[in-house]
């Protein structure tokens, strides 16, 4: 299913002012397809990403799923479509400290299993098939050899490529990625970008934000952002 915004806007108030970020955007995201929303920092990308995932409300506006209007979605709703649904990763990439690279993983699986009945992964299924998937993500992202390792001893770099596996481990038909590729070498940013790739091979639609020439023209779709006038 397309993923529809029809005349999003959204304002923000600081003090005794307003701001307008977006304003009347109106975009079709395909599905299965690879979308980056470009443009310049402090556009709106991250706003936009938000409503899109239903982590925000616009000010005026709807987000269809098809023919589901989300924007209308209480809060638990939402919360359920996003645990059983989509992969969706914000800026920050923090990891739970206390667990592994693949703790870490498996808890995100294990909570999308059992939130979601048309995951790829049913919840008979033994834990063996989201090992070995997970084992695959650490693998094209660098990461195989961290496993075992706590975030306090990884870099900001690999850090970010664990919460990209992450949100990738349970497979869901839906990836939002906010700057997957922001601040990694040329190497790893190959590598994200051909992940994702494979992903909307594979049906899934993935919509990204990004400023990298390298995502744009990896892309299927790209979706430039302007300022607004406030």
């Amino acid at each position: 299913m397309d993923i529809v915004l029809n005349k999003i806007t959204k304002r923000y108030k600081r003090d005794k002012r307003e701001f307008t970020v977006l304003d009347d955007v109106s975009i079709t995201l395909p599905h299965g397809k690879f979308t980056v929303i470009s443009g310049d920092s402090g556009v709106g990308k991250s706003t936009l990403l938000n409503i899109v995932a239903g982590l925000s409300r616009p000010t005026a506006g709807k987000v269809y799923y098809g023919e589901k209007e989300i924007t209308s979605l209480g809060d638990e709703d939402l919360s359920e479509l996003r645990t059983g649904f989509m992969g969706v990763m914000t800026q920050n990439c923090e990891l739970i400290p206390y667990l592994t690279l693949s703790e870490n993983l498996k808890l995100a699986y294990d909570i999308s299993v059992k939130s979601s009945e048309k995951n790829s992964f049913s919840e008979e299924e033994s834990s063996a098939g989201a090992t070995s998937f997970a084992a695959e993500l650490l693998d094209a992202l660098g990461l195989s050899h961290l496993q075992n390792e706590y975030p306090s001893s990884l870099s900001s770099g690999e850090i970010k490529r664990a919460a990209i596996a992450r949100t990738l481990i349970a497979r869901p038909e839906l990836v939002i990625m906010d700057e997957p590729t922001a601040n990694l070498d040329r190497k790893n940013v190959r590598a994200v970008l051909k992940l994702l790739r494979k992903y909307s091979f594979e049906g899934t639609t993935v919509i990204i934000s990004s400023h990298e020439k390298e995502a744009i023209e990896e892309a299927d779709y790209n979706f430039e952002l302007n300022f607004s006038e406030n």
